[in-house]
């Protein structure tokens, strides 16, 4: 929002610095986005001589000018409006004018035959006004000396306002913000129209007016202005508007954007006799009905019609809606040159009802971002009186006598609020004197009594946002200023020595998972219950358990296990387009019935014995692998054996087998069980095709799921033994060979691993083919081995030796064919 400095001086006395004003702003709340001080570095210059361009077939001219300096200047124009000695204002090279984004510089023209250094300036182009035909001619001054000292020109601020504080929408509310800031008082505007323009007719017989929805609007004010001249208005209101970005129109409408601009209120004048014809009932007085739109249209002041519902609150002329309430007007009804009596309307609206209509016609106005915040039902009469009397005084009209003020639902009023010095100094961190907040309370328009220590504060009409304690001690902090809030070092806490134990092993599993190509999933915990008894997961056999209070139906039972999530999200992914999905999730589960309860005793009062048992909350890991093909999902399997093995490893605990098994939604052939020295930790496999629509997923989907916990368990980790890095090479060779097609991995790794002995340092399946080369019923495996000594260097000949050795045990406990 634009605030013009010059107008805001006429509230209070603002004599600081610039800067220091500015600076008050933002100290006590306001941000201030950016100063505009007007066209920098222009200068009055005097024309001293012109001459014509002949190569010029549009009027440019050569003109000398006189700038202060020792030698005249000259500039090209293409204005006719000169004449020697003329008193112009010139920007000479460097200057940045308003709403440029570069300096001027020196321009050729004519082929570069002659240079402009800067240029003459219209009104337009230094904001002083729209003319931009012609040069701005200057009524005094001398040449070299600075615009700023000839012509009246703002320092204009761009402010953001929260929107709590509709109040700071308007002149006279920064007033009081900037006015407080440095210490000084202000002068509130008098909206008492003088008697001299009060018409001894009265509005009694001329106007009624019917509010037919009070919770839409709660007040609603009128009054009549007669024999009005319409004209435009006098330059000081011009140049107020246009500093603040409005554009003049006529003196009444021009009148009623000031008054909104100036104490926050906005309001609306109707052309009455436009007004009574609209009616269309032979009356001569207006009827003003405020109420619900009924599906009718208005043809609004932008030239589009817009149609009005029940939703939306309508001003009418009798029946007929002429104005889309609180919003914009209607054209019917319009000021405009042959206006010569005008019904003024200012109201209070219901704010979010203003919003909701904004928003669904797409229009957004000045009237209708003030009327959306809910402004005080205080201000309608005061800005009404205002602007009648302005409206009268430049319109050369008469006010008629009595006002229309219809308060069909009045806002409760403000409660007075009880509050300590000794609250005011614990909320806000540093002793604050109860006089000193007292005195800032009032430079801000609050009522203070005070009592010793005690106040009682009264916020004003224009402040229904202060209703508690807390609202009261911000002001006070805000005017004294935060920075004098000691600086202090924070309460001293035990420092942190180490890494929870559980925290760092869902680290290391992360590490894992990330390094192994996998992003990390987080899913809710709640679940509907058929998605959660569809893939069960290490959490077979167990009922979910129901919530009390479920947000609905899809979130009313806890996870049992973490597929269900992890599916839901690869599903999501694929629907976004999503070429390849690999997820994991690390969370908890809850089985119900399987954590014992407190024991008997174990609290004094005897009270533990009435505990209902609490869930057990497994650690669980789930991870999943889009596939688009029976070979991709394949390997996808034999990545997330590989992931399990590591995982295993690197939590130190012992190998990980994989075990063929019948697991309820995985597919029969491609699932099995995870077991780690016996015990089942686990489940593996490919989604059958019922889950995989259940979830709406396309393609195949290779899953894992283990609990974490047995892993993680102490007579499953052995001692960690921290070597030094090998000296010796290793000896890296592959070994293909085909076996039947029922042959286990986990049985030939094991057999691998005890042909190899000391020096296989490591063994992975790291290929599997079935097709052309291979007979029927079998399937080729290709294992990457590697030999290593630990205090030599290994020959290829003993490496070769253990190879075939390997290849022996294969051929007699696996069916094993090494391929040539």
């Amino acid at each position: 929002m634009k605030i013009s400095l010059e107008w805001l001086r006429e509230y209070s006395v603002l004599d600081a610095p610039l800067d220091t004003l500015v600076q008050g702003l933002i100290d006590t709340g306001t941000e201030v986005d950016h100063v505009d001080r007007g066209p920098a570095g222009v200068i009055v210059a005097r024309v001293v001589a012109l001459a014509p361009v002949p190569e010029s077939t549009k009027g440019v001219q050569l003109a000398d000018l006189d700038t202060g300096g020792a030698e005249p200047v000259r500039v090209l124009t293409g204005a006719a409006n000169l004449v020697v000695d003329d008193l112009v204002p010139y920007a000479p090279p460097g200057t940045l004018l308003p709403g440029w984004d570069e300096p001027l510089g020196v321009r050729a023209m004519f082929g570069g035959k002659y240079h402009s250094p800067g240029m003459l300036c219209s009104a337009a182009e230094l904001g002083l006004g729209e003319d931009a035909a012609g040069i701005h001619h200057l009524e005094g001054g001398r040449p070299g000396q600075s615009l700023h000292e000839v012509e009246q020109i703002d320092t204009v601020l761009d402010v953001e306002v929260t929107t709590n504080r509709p109040d700071c929408l308007c002149h006279l509310g920064m007033a009081r913000e900037m006015a407080a800031a440095i210490g000084e008082t202000v002068r509130e505007p008098d909206p008492t129209i003088p008697a001299g323009l009060l018409s001894a007719a009265s509005l009694a017989q001329r106007a009624e007016v019917d509010v037919e929805d009070p919770a839409g609007c709660p007040r609603f004010c009128v009054r009549i202005i007669e024999n009005v001249a319409v004209a435009p208005s006098p330059a000081w209101l011009q140049r107020r508007l246009r500093a603040v970005g409005l554009r003049p129109i006529n003196n009444i409408v021009d009148v009623t954007n000031y008054v909104a601009r100036e104490l926050g209120q906005p309001l609306h004048g109707f052309d009455l006799d436009r007004f009574v014809r609209a009616q269309g009932d032979g009356s001569r007085a207006a009827r003003v009905v405020v109420r619900r739109g009924r599906d009718e249209r208005v043809l609004c002041l932008d030239g589009v019609e817009r149609q009005l519902g029940p939703h939306d609150m309508a001003v009418c002329a009798g029946d007929v809606a002429v104005s889309v309430a609180g919003v914009i007007g209607g054209t019917d009804t319009a000021v405009g040159d042959g206006t010569r009596n005008v019904l003024l309307e200012a109201a209070s609206w219901d704010g979010p009802t203003v919003r909701a209509t904004s928003r669904r016609l797409a229009v957004r106005t000045d009237a209708s971002s003030l009327n959306e915040k809910g402004l005080s039902d205080t201000l309608p009469p005061i800005a009404l009186d205002r602007a009648a009397g302005l409206i009268a005084e430049l319109g050369g009209g008469h006010v008629l006598q009595d006002v229309v003020d219809v308060r069909a639902r009045p806002l409760p009023p403000i409660a007075p609020i009880e509050v300590s010095g000794a609250t005011i100094s614990a909320q806000l961190g540093y002793p604050v004197d109860p006089t000193e907040a007292a005195t800032a309370l009032a430079r801000l328009g609050f009522g203070v009594e005070q009592r010793g220590d005690e106040l009682t504060v009264a916020a004003p009409h224009f402040r229904r946002d202060v209703s508690i304690v807390e609202d009261v001690v911000e002001e006070v902090g805000r005017s004294l200023g935060y920075d004098r809030v000691p600086s202090t070092l924070p309460g001293r806490r035990s420092a942190v020595s180490a890494v929870e134990p559980d925290t760092a092993g869902d680290d290391l599993i992360r590490d894992v998972l990330v390094g192994a190509g996998f992003d990390e999933a987080i899913t809710w915990s709640f679940l509907s219950p058929v998605l959660a008894n569809s893939l069960h997961g290490v959490g077979a056999g167990r009922t979910p358990m129901a919530l009390r209070n479920p947000l609905s139906e899809d979130w009313s039972v806890l996870r049992t296990s973490l597929l269900p999530g992890v599916g839901q999200a690869v599903a999501g992914n694929l629907r976004r387009g999503v070429d390849e999905v690999r997820l994991f999730e690390l969370g908890r589960a809850f089985w119900a019935g399987e954590r014992r309860g407190l024991a008997p005793g174990s609290i004094a009062d005897g009270v533990d014995e009435s505990l209902m048992p609490l869930p057990a909350e497994p650690l669980l890991l789930a991870v999943a692998a889009s596939a688009t093909s029976a070979s991709q999902v394949a390997a996808h399997l034999r990545h997330l054996q590989a992931v399990a093995a590591r995982l295993s490893h690197e939590l130190g605990a012992g190998l990980v087998e994989t075990l063929p098994a019948e697991v309820a939604g995985l597919r029969t052939g491609r699932s099995g069980r995870l077991l780690l020295d016996g015990l089942d930790v686990g489940v593996i496999g490919e989604l059958d095709r019922v889950s995989a629509a259940r979830y709406e997923l396309r393609g195949r989907i290779a899953v894992l799921e283990m609990q974490v916990d047995n892993l993680l368990s102490p007579e499953h980790v052995a001692t960690r033994r921290y070597l030094a890095p090998p000296r010796h090479p290793a000896v890296v060779q592959d070994l293909a060979v085909t076996v039947p097609s029922q042959a286990l991995a986990g049985d030939a790794l094991s057999t691998v691993r005890e042909a190899g002995g000391t020096l296989l340092e490591s063994a992975a399946i790291y290929d599997e083919y079935r097709g052309p080369g291979v007979e029927p019923g079998r399937k080729g495996w290709t294992f990457r081995l590697t030999y290593r000594a630990g205090e030599r260097t290994l020959t290829s000949e003993e490496a070769q030796r253990l190879q075939e050795g390997i290849a022996a045990s294969l051929r007699a406990r696996c069916g094993a064919e090494v391929r040539r």
